[in-house]
């Protein structure tokens, strides 16, 4: 069973545009409440979009800011464990969704990369960081399948030695 939020509130939902004016007309002395009311604007998100404001440019409006400062890796880091994670399974090293939850911590630890405390407990990712990743990169983990016949007597000694090579070239890195 997939695992969505549903949001139960229209808190956050106000269109960009609409609360740049409200803005701008609580600058000019309305009351928050007063230009909620008239704008059919949440006032708490009203009031948020004001502090954001006063702090800095605002990007978003609404709860979607709040990925950005949660965020455990940086849009670069991301990219790289993706680009690893390709590599990977272009070198017939696949891995399965445990191991890959495995390896994005290994990655964390060497590199001195701050992770949620239940992370270090389980030695994994969580389960949905794990699941939107994959979706933010485009890419799929499945549990391996078993070798066909024509597969593993087309397994040699040349195949056998690219084989080790690649995994060599893989555990050096």
């Amino acid at each position: 069973m997939p695992r969505t939020y549903k949001k139960r509130t229209n808190w956050g939902s106000t269109p960009f545009r609409r609360d740049g004016g409200a803005a701008i007309d609580v600058e000019g002395g309305k009351s928050i409440r007063s230009v909620a009311k008239d704008r059919n604007i949440d006032r708490s998100t009203l009031r948020g979009y004001i502090k954001k404001k006063e702090v800095k440019t605002v990007k978003t409006v609404g709860y979607s800011g709040t990925a950005e400062a949660k965020r455990v890796f940086t849009l670069e880091v991301e990219k790289e464990l993706a680009d690893h994670i390709k590599k990977l399974a272009e070198q017939f090293h696949c891995l399965t969704p445990k191991k890959s939850c495995e390896l994005v911590i290994q990655f964390a630890q060497k590199n001195n990369i701050p992770v949620p405390n239940n992370w270090k407990e389980k030695g994994l990712t969580g389960r949905d960081w794990f699941k939107n990743f994959m979706a933010r990169h485009h890419l799929s983990c499945r549990m391996p399948e078993a070798t066909s016949l024509g597969r593993a007597t087309a397994f040699n000694k040349t195949t056998f030695g690219e084989f080790f090579g690649n995994l060599t070239k893989v555990m050096d890195r």
